[in-house]
């Protein structure tokens, strides 16, 4: 059986690099920029809100329920109380691009 690997992960420091690069901004000034998009857009998941970036997707919160599950070192099983998660949506040009 062969392994797959893992996709390259880019991250903030990355980005900003790009963004730098491709809009004659110092590496700084764009990490700024992303941490404060990074910052509202969590903010805005927090307050109940969709946030749609055209072209990228969609992230909101969705409810999750309450559900029985097991702990996987004992095999007991334990109760997983309702709660929150973030999804995201990609957008249909990505999607038709995959």
């Amino acid at each position: 059986m062969e392994k797959t690997s893992k996709p390259e992960t880019i991250g903030i420091p990355e980005l900003a690099a790009a963004l730098a690069d491709s809009h004659d901004l110092t590496k700084g000034r764009a990490k700024i920029m992303l941490d404060s998009i990074r910052d509202h857009i969590v903010s805005s998941i927090l307050e109940g809100k969709r946030v749609g970036i055209f072209g990228l997707g969609t992230f909101e919160a969705k409810p999750t329920k309450e559900k029985m599950g097991r702990n996987p070192k004992t095999g007991e099983p334990i109760h997983i109380p309702a709660g929150r998660k973030v999804v995201f949506k990609a957008a249909k040009g990505i999607k038709a691009k995959m």
